[in-house]
């Protein structure tokens, strides 16, 4: 299988905070991954660190064969093309229309007319459900649609690689089934590789085709939603089933202790 993304030995602290001690994975190209693991364990800093928006302390990022922590300036311009990031908010611009939210790559980087762009982000928009919304502001939407309309965002860009950070926070549990389908669509009609960070078990579980979890500054283990159901490690037990008891808790309970000490 051909790699997509290759992490190594990933280091990363805040101040006396350690976040990553020893994190390493790979994801598969066209391959759904799905990094879950308790709140606080840093698994948004560790999508924006693949992404290129925050930089580890120590360790190696590839992204299709592109070592993204020493790029030139034409290399910066092929991976962003290649890899994009979809914000939990969606981080869409309150003062454009949809349309122009979608497209504003094409026109603010690539230089493309209003007049083409649009027909592109209607385009994608159409992909997603979301016809006739071109001329909408995102006050308008839904927070579902609001999603959705980031991935159209990140689909005019024509990545190999979409990196989604908790998509399905906030949605009610058929608006996340939806959601569900729409990642699979991606990997399955439109050949994308797709990493999500999710703290939703039911939804790992219906799209992935492998599961890491991360704990303690590394990742504890990585398999497919079968052998992580299946798994014997305390901590993935701990975490998969909701028990209020396990190393997870007696963790928490220990920084509790020290921070008030």
């Amino acid at each position: 299988m051909k790699e997509a993304i290759v992490v190594k030995h990933l280091k990363k602290s805040f101040g006396s905070k350690v976040v990553h001690r020893d994190v390493t994975f790979t994801v598969y190209d066209r391959e759904i991954f799905v990094i879950m693991g308790p709140s606080g364990t840093g698994k948004s800093v560790l999508l924006k660190q693949i992404a290129g928006l925050i930089k580890p302390d120590d360790g190696y990022i590839e992204v299709y064969g592109m070592d993204i922590l020493s790029l030139d300036e034409e290399k910066v311009i092929e991976f962003r093309e290649t890899l994009t990031y979809v914000f939990q908010s969606g981080a869409l611009f309150d003062s454009y229309p949809v349309w122009y939210n979608v497209a504003f790559y094409l026109i603010e980087k690539k230089g493309i007319s209003e007049r083409e762009a649009k027909k592109e982000a209607s385009y994608y928009l159409s992909l997603l459900g979301l016809s006739g919304t071109e001329d909408l502001y995102p006050s308008e939407l839904s927070g579902g649609m609001r999603k959705r309309v980031a991935v159209a965002r990140a689909l005019c860009m024509n990545p190999k690689c979409i990196l989604f950070d908790e998509p399905t926070s906030g949605l009610d549990p058929v608006m996340t089934a939806i959601f569900d389908n729409l990642i699979l669509k991606l990997r399955k009609e439109l050949g994308k590789t797709c990493v999500v960070v999710s703290h939703d078990v039911n939804s790992a579980f219906r799209i992935a085709d492998r599961i890491a979890i991360l704990w303690n500054g590394t990742i504890v283990e990585v398999g497919t939603p079968e052998e992580i159901r299946n798994s014997s490690n305390p901590v993935v037990k701990q975490f998969i089933n909701g028990e209020p008891e396990g190393p997870i808790t007696e963790m928490m309970e220990r920084e509790n202790e020290q921070i008030n000490a």
